[in-house]
């Protein structure tokens, strides 16, 4: 596997390409792994690497989001043995570290060796790492689908439909504590694409984390949209996008005036 992997990133440009690459490929076999293990009993996909794999959204991602559906036979600590095992048949040494003192279970797979090993570091001791977490309270009001994906491997995935996606991007877009740059990229990636929301959803988890009823229906949701998208620095969002972009020059379209022109356009 670690021959195949070496071939694909010979051929790429940069350190920030192959490194990107490879990120994807172990996010992608660590999904594979979770599907042969049948762990998508439990789980449905969620979040922006959610976009990337099922739908080729056009930009990179770090974490991999599940929401837990189903708690029968659900165990963290043995999902991500049974994982770590796999990932060494495999032939990846990973340090696996976990927290589950908190709603949402997390994990950090630290891969050792293997940036030095493919030549894309020349430090040994370099890692990389992708986030795995997930949501043991999910709000209610989703809907799931199952997705056959063919990448570097062939799997399926549980996920949130479409117009559940776009309910959890909208919370995480209105409510998250900071401006996060990739919520802006997948924000206006579905205004673009004029999907669907669920609103059943996106009212039930404002509710589950800012304790109060919102009843967001378009008008309302719309106001909201315009009164955030005009108190944040749009010069700090650029930066912060141009290391997960797949075409650098996207950056040139997040400003105000197009997000605003966007939010108008999907609620006129």
């Amino acid at each position: 596997m670690k021959g195949i992997l070496n071939k694909k990133l010979s051929g790429l440009k940069n350190k920030g390409e192959k490194y990107n690459f490879l990120r994807e490929f172990l996010q992608e076999l660590i999904l594979h792994i979770l599907d042969r293990n049948k762990y998508f009993r439990n789980l449905a996909f969620v979040g922006g690497t959610a976009l990337r794999v099922i739908y080729d959204l056009p930009r990179f991602s770090e974490d991999l989001g599940f929401s837990l559906v189903n708690k029968k036979d659900y165990a963290f600590e043995k999902l991500l043995s049974g994982l770590n095992k796999e990932l060494g048949l495999n032939g990846f040494e990973a340090d696996i570290s976990s927290s589950t003192g908190r709603t949402v279970h997390s994990s950090f797979i630290k891969f050792k060796g293997i940036l030095h090993e493919l030549k894309v570091s020349p430090h040994a001791s370099e890692k990389i790492s992708i986030k795995l977490e997930i949501d043991t309270n999910p709000p209610p009001g989703y809907s799931t689908e199952v997705s056959l994906i063919n990448r570097d491997f062939l799997f399926k995935v549980v996920h949130y439909d479409q117009a559940s996606l776009f309910a959890g991007k909208l919370h995480a877009f209105l409510f998250r504590k900071y401006a996060k740059a990739r919520d802006f990229y997948d924000f206006l990636w579905f205004l673009t694409r004029k999907n669907p929301i669920n609103y059943k959803l996106l009212n039930a988890a404002a509710k589950q984390t800012q304790h109060k009823d919102f009843h967001l229906k378009p008008d309302s949701l719309k106001q909201m949209l315009i009164n955030k998208v005009e108190h944040v620095n749009f010069k700090s969002i650029q930066t912060d996008l141009l290391p997960f972009l797949i075409n650098a020059h996207e950056v040139e379209f997040f400003t105000l005036e197009n997000f605003i022109a966007a939010i108008e356009k999907e609620f006129q």
